[in-house]
């Protein structure tokens, strides 16, 4: 069991898996989830790096449903 909310565990869940690498994004590696099965409900999961050149508060690493894209479910402003 968790004591965490139910959004939460959904996030983790659609981050959890295996990636491969996908090619380059601001000169470093980006990943894409390896889908296990293809259902309705599931959606492409990127990790992927964005530099500096939009603000500091973009830079850093995401997961997200495309590249560069704004629906992203985690961010590390770690380069």
């Amino acid at each position: 069991t968790s004591t965490g909310s139910d959004s939460d565990e959904v996030v983790i869940r659609t981050l959890l898996g295996e990636y491969k690498h996908a090619g380059m994004n601001h000169d470093r590696p980006m990943f894409k989830k390896v889908l296990q099965t293809a259902r309705a409900s599931t959606v492409d999961v990127y990790l992927y790096y964005w530099d500096h050149r939009d603000g500091a508060t973009f830079e850093g690493w995401w997961f997200g449903n495309q590249v560069g894209g704004t629906s992203d479910w985690s961010h590390s402003a770690s380069s």
